[in-house]
């Protein structure tokens, strides 16, 4: 569709003119607009509440597993992360489900005049097969009945030609070439003035203006035969088991097959799919890294305040309290005694006897 220069430039003015949402639901709203469902891994938007959720699972989980990894850090994100998406999946399929069985009464019902229609549009195809199929369901014989009454209405204003004819011939379970043959379809061609075949004897000596009166008539009688024969055949239908069918569309309705819950349920398999194997490889980094750690031994303590360096760096052996430092004080041979400020100590020796 062509559009004018000035069309273009008024718009263009008027989109100037737009200020945006002013109240805070509306700004909220409008930075929504763009927002993905974020399931199928594609495109992903997380929502504030979602962050944040993810963040405090994050925090659990590595609590709870106890990742010390680089490997495990990044694993235990991922678990947060595909566990908020596999509940949003969830959530998803089960609003679009409650949606379908809320829905699912009104549906069966459409269903079946659709269907009923559907038979009716290809009546012509195999009018026999068709009308046997419609009056088997209280949809199928209602469209039937409508359909002779609407023929009702076209002779009732001198509307009758070749569709008319031809649809009197497959109400009857008959293809329009053969009800020519037949009294009822002689009668539809008497309407349209041809009064050759069966209906020429009927209509005895009448004239030119008394022959369309009496196929009037005779139309008439037939299709209010064709009604009441309709009418009383829908009274033998079983509508306790129609009913059954009815009630127990809302549970059928719980398995939903459209595409909205189809995917849903498909980004739902597949974030518990990615969750237990970020569980598998965090576990498996985390072996790695205390085997690791493991191997290369407990670091090495560093001597005590005060050791003696002839006794090496570390000094000897000590005990569950660590170094010992009682067999520095004690003086190696051929040294005298010291006391605790390091100074020898002097022994008062006896004098000896002359």
């Amino acid at each position: 569709m062509h559009v004018s220069e000035a069309r273009v430039a008024a718009n263009r003015l008027n989109a100037l003119k737009s200020s945006g949402p002013k109240t805070p639901e509306g700004k909220d709203q409008s930075r929504r607009n763009a927002l993905k469902h974020g399931l199928s891994g594609e495109g992903v938007v997380v929502s504030d509440e979602d962050r944040e959720e993810i963040a405090r699972r994050a925090r659990a989980l590595t609590s709870e597993l106890g990742a010390k990894s680089s490997t495990g850090s990044i694993m235990v994100q991922k678990m947060a992360t595909l566990s908020v998406r596999s509940e949003r999946a969830a959530g998803r399929e089960a609003a679009a489900v409650a949606t379908q069985v809320r829905g699912a009464v009104d549906r069966h019902d459409e269903a079946r005049v659709d269907q009923a229609a559907a038979l009716f549009a290809t009546l012509a195809d195999d009018p026999r097969t068709n009308l046997r199929r419609l009056k088997k369901r209280p949809e199928g014989v209602d469209r039937l009945i409508d359909a002779w009454y609407d023929l009702r209405d076209d002779l009732a204003v001198g509307d009758w030609d070749e569709p008319q004819r031809d649809l009197v011939a497959h109400l009857s379970g008959e293809r329009a070439s053969v009800a020519r043959l037949r009294p009822l379809g002689a009668l539809a061609l008497v309407l349209s003035g041809d009064f050759t075949g069966r209906a020429k004897a009927d209509v005895g000596d009448l004239d030119a203006e008394g022959r369309p009166t009496w196929a009037v008539a005779r139309m008439n009688e037939r299709i209010a035969a064709e009604i009441a024969a309709l009418e009383a055949h829908r009274e033998t239908l079983d509508f306790e088991t129609i009913e059954l069918d009815r009630l127990d569309a809302p549970a059928l309705a719980l398995f939903d097959p459209s595409k909205e819950a189809t995917l849903a349920r498909r980004y739902e398999a597949a974030a518990d799919r990615g969750f237990y194997q970020a569980l598998k490889e965090l576990r498996r980094s985390e072996a790695e890294f205390a085997a690791k750690a493991e191997a290369a031994g407990p670091p090495m303590s560093q001597p005590p305040t005060g050791s003696d360096p002839r006794m090496g760096s570390f000094g000897p052996p000590a005990g569950p309290g660590g170094f010992d430092p009682a067999p520095f004080d004690r003086p190696l041979p051929g040294e005298p005694a010291r006391d605790d400020e390091g100074r020898p100590l002097v022994r008062n020796t006896p004098p000896v006897a002359r």
